[in-house]
C-alpha cells in the first residue's frame, strides 16, 4: 500500500483549520537538553552557585572590601566580625576578600585549563579517528605513553621549567588534561564517519576539513560539552593541589589551595582559616560535577524516555 505525502497546500490547510498554536511543537535536539537539564534539581543549584562565585570573581577583579595582599588590619587569627564577616588570617590579612580573590583565580585556571586542553583534544582526536592509518597509530601511541607518565610529575616538571603564573599553571594542567578528550572525541569520530551524511558530503566532493567541521565535530558535540564540563573541577583541584606543595599561583595571589595550607598549621586555634577556602573550593568542585552530571544526562538519547 503507497504511503500518501500530504502537500504543502495541504499542509498549510491544516493548519489554519486546526490552528498552528494546537500543531506539536518542534524543537530541536539543544532545546530539548535545555529542558531536561532544568528539570535536573542538582544541576540547577549547580548553575546556581556556578553562577554566584562567577558574579564574585568578575566583582573581585575590580572590588573587595579590603585588598587581597594587605596585611595588619587587626588583630592575627581573629575570629569572624562585623568589619572582616570571615576573620583575619595569619598575616591580618581579611579573609573575606581573599576568598573573593580566590574565586577569580580557581575559575580562571579551571576554565581555562579546560578550553586549553579540550582544544588539544578535539584537534588530535578528529584526525585520529577520521585519518585512521598511521596518523591514529601516532595519536594513540602518544596517548598511550603519556597515560603510562603520572601528571602530577609532568605537571611538576613543567612549572619548575617555565614557573608559577595563572597562564603557566594552566599550561601545565592543560598538558596532562587532554587525554580523555582525545579518546572520546576519536571514538565518536571513529563512530561517525562512517555515516550515511559523512558518505554523502565525500560523495559531492567535500574536503576533509569541511567534513570534519562541519559534519562531524557538530554531531560530537554534546559529550564534548560534558567531558569539557568535568575538567573544569578536575583543574581546580590540581591548582589547589599543586599550591599545596608550594607550586601554586605565587603569592600575594589569594589562591583557595594556599590560603588552606597557610591556615593549616593553626587550624586548632582559628579553623575558621581553613574553613572558608575550603567550603568554597568544594562548592565550586560539586557545582560543576552536578552540572557535568545533569548535562550528561540531558543529552545522553539513551537518558530519553
Amino acid at each position: 500500500m503507497a504511503t500518501v505525502v500530504p502537500t504543502t497546500l495541504e499542509v498549510a490547510e491544516e493548519r489554519q483549520i486546526v490552528g498552528a498554536d494546537q500543531l506539536p511543537e518542534q524543537v530541536t535536539l539543544w532545546q530539548d537538553a535545555w529542558r531536561r537539564l532544568t528539570r535536573n534539581r542538582m544541576a540547577v543549584i549547580g548553575m546556581v552557585i556556578i553562577g554566584f562565585f562567577l558574579v564574585t570573581a568578575v566583582v573581585s577583579f575590580v572590588w573587595t572590601p579590603y585588598d587581597t595582599w594587605r596585611q595588619a588590619l587587626g588583630i592575627t587569627y581573629s575570629g569572624p566580625s562585623l568589619a572582616h564577616p570571615l576573620g583575619l588570617d595569619d598575616y591580618g590579612r581579611d579573609i573575606l576578600s581573599r576568598v573573593m580573590g580566590g574565586a577569580g583565580i580557581a575559575l580562571s585556571v579551571g576554565v581555562g585549563a579546560s578550553l586549553v586542553a579540550s582544544a588539544i583534544g578535539i584537534i588530535l582526536g578528529l584526525l585520529a579517528g577520521f585519518y585512521r592509518g598511521k596518523v591514529d597509530v601516532l595519536i594513540s601511541l602518544l596517548i598511550n605513553i603519556s597515560y603510562g607518565v603520572p601528571d602530577l610529575l609532568i605537571a611538576l616538571i613543567l612549572v619548575v621549567l617555565i614557573g608559577r603564573g595563572i597562564q603557566n599553571i594552566i599550561l601545565a594542567i592543560s598538558i596532562t588534561a587532554w587525554l580523555g578528550m582525545a579518546r572520546l572525541v576519536r571514538g565518536q569520530t571513529l563512530a561517525l564517519r562512517e555515516r550515511e551524511f559523512v558518505e554523502a558530503a565525500r560523495s559531492i566532493g567535500t574536503k576533509n576539513l569541511k567534513i570534519l567541521s562541519r559534519h562531524i565535530l557538530p554531531n560530537a558535540l554534546g559529550p564534548i560539552v560534558v567531558q569539557a564540563t568535568y575538567l573544569v573541577p578536575a583543574a581546580i583541584i590540581f591548582e589547589a593541589f599543586l599550591s599545596l606543595l608550594g607550586l601554586g599561583v605565587p603569592p600575594p595571589a589569594p589562591s583557595w589551595g594556599r590560603m588552606a595550607v597557610e591556615g593549616y598549621k593553626a587550624i586548632q586555634i582559628a579553623p575558621h582559616i581553613v574553613l572558608a577556602p575550603c567550603v568554597a573550593l568544594s562548592l565550586t568542585v560539586l557545582a560543576f560535577n552536578w552540572l557535568g552530571d545533569g548535562l550528561r544526562d540531558a543529552i545522553d538519547p539513551r537518558m530519553r524516555r
